[in-house]
């Protein structure tokens, strides 16, 4: 058997237990499978069963730890390796970033007085509603003074909301100096040119203002400023106000980091955390003198998957739970006391680096190379790739060789390199022509362009089919989009023409399924029936009770919404609350297969769930059957219903593992980002040169630096520096370069690449300034056969036809229609009404 070129790398990886490693591994070169070979590396060892139980593997989601934790298991019991070593592996953790912080806190958080147990909160509305309500002052931090001027620009709940925004970064308040004076003495020596007057309508609004600011007004309006943006008094404008406007930003940043810690401690008094709070309180702990010692001591040897994804709060998690128990300090900022040999190594991509504002692409860079520096540390790169056939590789080096060039920041191109008896393969240009497809004489706007590219494309894939698309089915064709909203233009133009669609969104998890979300809400009332809320929640979701007929019914008293005794019936609402009561006197008792069936029975929930539209939600028959498997699985094993409950609810917020279509061979449409790590026989990259401009944040709101990852406060465009906005935008051109490599490196057989350019260039045939065409091209203004001259592509043209109808909806999708209030309701999130 022939081997892959770099066999003796992938063996170092493997082999070398007493090494740190960092692991570029480009697209489809067997990441999994190398984590898996040095765990059974560490598995075969002398001391296997004192290694494996501190064996810490920490991927992006739970999905992979269990795919990854199963292999491994299959390949060790293949091994027939003593039984100490297989109970040893039971005992390793394969998980998420934040499984492993929890199991931190869990097990050392006493060491900051944390209560214990803690709880996770995904959905904060009703707690931040709690805590802002209780905030009777903000700005402890500041003088009276100096809070007296920043209130007089910035709202109070602005400064709140802006705390809450931050998430899971940690604010660090600057040292902030007296508020500087104003001199706009330049500013009024200006004068208009001949005709306008611009200038003068600023000076007067500037003198108003100062009169104001001179004055007692309590709230101040940032002053308009006439002239254009490029224009010479814009930019002193800018310049003369600069100095206020950064000390505003300075000095509310200090009350938002308050606010923010106070919001922490009022979490905390409740037991709950989030995500963000359970990577900072990990990341405490391991500053703590003694906790850091007991961790360390623990002797974590780390595995850390798609490492261009982990944020630099986790990754000082990981990097300081791995050193010496006597170190002290921050490794990456004072280089002492390196991770101990063979206790870190992490394989990613910086080519697969997609998520420039939470992941730190110059973080991991700092990582990798400190880890290098060390005498432990070694970098190993993973060339060869097992997915991609021979034109699509060809098509990669070729269109990318120039475009992840190492330059302003930019991701070096690793070469990939073919696998052993390497396919073929194939690379299809599918070039659309706007005088066959656009209707002439007619200006049509963004979205009925790509109504109509999709209507093209849904035919040419029904003309072409599988065997020209190198697929074995429907669900080995995947299209690929940037955003999640144009998923919804092709979905609609593959059904009109007969194909079945089964859709991916962004962030599915399981409480987005109505079948999940439902029955967990019946579930919670069934063994908490005094929980009002989640009471009134099930009423109006799954039952399609009015908030009228429910407030009615109240009479301001929510106690009256409670289903622990069977009472008296003489409205709708009462009548509800009858059967949900009965209902759980029946359910008590009994298993807990037959206690979720029987609540599944009586409030008709499967046929509750066949009247949602099928295109929208897939199968939900079938996911709720394997609820009821779940639910069987669980009793086998001991549970009784309150504690399947328990475990739905907090299993609310995790990714779905499968979302059922009806009909499960369906082209599968999905993001580029979410189609990272998965590949398909078949990959369609359709809209390449649609503008895709990046959304617009209202302000006020954080901005991070590409330069130093610093987070500034932006209370308008002002507070951008020329120099940071180009940053931002540099930095957002060079996430959606590599997000192209990502979703062009997909294909295991077919690339198909629509070629849409004449469809969208603008009246001088310029290609929209943020379209995924122009990165391809390298920046030019228009396409000039740039792939033609690959010699791995090949055109394929669709016969002509009927000229394809431009969309008249703004969204350019058909949705079936919601023809009930039931229906209207279930269209949204399925999942709001549960909370924590």
């Amino acid at each position: 058997m022939v081997k892959p070129r770099d066999e003796s790398v992938r063996a170092r990886f493997a082999s070398e237990l007493d090494r740190n490693f960092s692991v570029v591994a480009s697209a489809g070169s067997g990441k999994t499978t190398a984590i898996t070979q040095r765990v059974l590396s560490i598995a075969r060892s002398p001391n296997a069963a004192e290694t494996l139980p501190r064996l810490v593997v920490v991927t992006f989601t739970n999905r992979a730890a269990d795919e990854m934790q199963q292999r491994t298991r299959q390949a060790l019991l293949e091994e027939n390796l003593r039984p100490e070593v297989q109970t040893a592996f039971n005992r390793a953790f394969f998980g998420t970033i934040h499984s492993f912080c929890m199991k931190l806190l869990t097990d050392f958080g006493h060491y900051l007085g944390l209560p214990a147990p803690l709880e996770l909160v995904t959905e904060d509305d009703d707690l931040w509603q709690e805590f802002a309500q209780n905030q009777t002052r903000i700005g402890r931090s500041l003088d009276d003074k100096d809070r007296a001027m920043l209130l007089r620009f910035v709202q109070a709940r602005d400064l709140m909301e802006l705390a809450r925004r931050a998430a899971s970064s940690i604010l660090q308040a600057p040292g902030l100096s007296p508020c500087p004076p104003l001199d706009f003495a330049e500013v009024y020596q200006q004068v208009d040119q001949a005709g306008r007057d611009n200038i003068g309508k600023s000076q007067a609004e500037l003198r108003e203002w100062e009169k104001r600011y001179a004055g007692d007004w309590e709230y101040l309006r940032w002053p308009v400023c006439f002239t254009a943006a490029n224009a010479r008094f814009t930019q002193l404008w800018q310049e003369k106000f600069a100095p206020l406007r950064k000390w505003i930003c300075d000095a509310a940043t200090c009350v938002a980091a308050e606010v923010q810690r106070d919001y922490l401690n009022f979490r905390l008094d409740h037991a709950l955390v989030t995500y963000g709070d359970q990577v900072a309180l990990a990341n405490e702990l391991l500053q703590h003198p003694v906790a850091a010692q007991r961790i360390r001591e623990e002797n974590f040897r780390v595995i850390l998957d798609e490492a261009q994804d982990t944020e630099p709060l986790q990754f000082s998690v990981l990097l300081e739970a791995t050193r010496p128990p006597e170190a002290r300090g921050l490794w990456l900022q004072d280089r002492q006391s390196p991770p101990r040999p063979g206790h870190f190594c992490m394989v990613g991509d910086f080519q697969q680096s997609i998520y420039w504002e939470r992941a730190d692409l110059n973080y991991y860079r700092a990582v990798h190379e400190a880890l290098i520096a060390d005498k432990h540390g070694e970098s190993l790169e993973f060339a060869v790739t097992f997915r991609l056939d021979q034109k699509q590789l060809d098509f990669v080096n070729e269109t990318f060789r120039e475009i992840l060039n190492n330059k302003e920041g930019q991701v070096r191109f690793v070469e990939l390199q073919p696998r052993p008896d390497i396919l073929p393969g194939k690379v299809i240009r599918v070039p659309l022509a706007a005088k066959e497809l656009l209707p002439e004489g007619k200006k049509l706007k963004d979205y009925q362009k790509a109504r109509i590219e999709a209507e093209y494309l849904a035919r040419w894939i029904k003309n072409a089919g599988l065997k020209k698309l190198s697929a074995d089915s429907w669900r080995e064709v995947a299209i690929l989009c940037p955003r999640k909203a144009w998923l919804q233009t092709t979905a609609a133009a593959l059904r009109r023409v007969g194909l079945p669609v089964a859709i991916q969104s962004e962030r599915d998890v399981k409480g987005d399924s109505p079948a999940y979300a439902w029955l967990t809400a019946l579930l919670t009332i069934m063994t908490d029936p005094l929980n009002a809320y989640e009471i009134v929640g099930a009423l109006r979701e799954i039952f399609g009770a009015s908030d009228h007929d429910l407030a009615v019914f109240s009479e301001g008293q929510k106690a009256r919404f409670r289903i622990d005794e069977i009472l008296s019936a003489t409205g709708r609402i009462s009548s509800l609350l009858r059967t949900l009561a009965e209902i759980r006197q029946r359910a008590e008792g009994l298993a807990l297969f037959d206690a979720v069936t029987l609540i599944i029975d009586q409030t008709q929930l499967r046929e509750r769930l066949l009247l949602l539209p099928t295109s929208e939600f897939g199968d939900l028959e079938r996911e709720l059957d394997a609820l009821l498997t779940q639910a069987a699985e669980a009793e086998a094993d001991g549970m009784i219903l309150a504690k399947f409950a328990e475990q739905v609810r907090d299993d609310f917020a995790t990714p779905r593992a499968v979302r059922f279509s009806v009909d499960d061979n369906a082209i599968q449409l999905i993001t580029s980002h979410k189609a990272k790590g998965s590949e398909w026989q078949a990959v369609i990259v359709p809209f390449l040169a649609r503008d895709l401009r990046p959304p617009s944040r209202p302000y006020p709101h954080f901005v991070k630096s590409p330069l130093n990852s610093e987070l500034i406060i932006a209370f308008g465009k002002e507070d951008k520096s020329k120099d940071l906005k180009d940053a931002i935008e540099r930095a957002q051109q060079q996430d959606l370069e590599r997000l192209l490599y990502v979703a062009t490196t997909r294909a295991r057989q077919a690339l198909v690449v629509v070629l849409d350019q004449e469809i969208f260039t603008n009246s001088e045939g310029n290609l929209p300034k943020t379209a995924q065409l122009r990165r391809l091209i390298r920046d030019k203004d228009f396409y000039s056969g740039e792939f033609d001259q690959h010699s791995s592509t090949i055109d394929e043209v669709l016969e002509p036809s009927p000229a394809v109808g431009y969309a008249s909806q703004k969204n350019g999708a058909e949705l079936e229609s919601l023809t009930s209030r039931e229906l209207k309701r279930a269209a949204k999130r399925a999942s709001e009404f549960v909370r924590k």
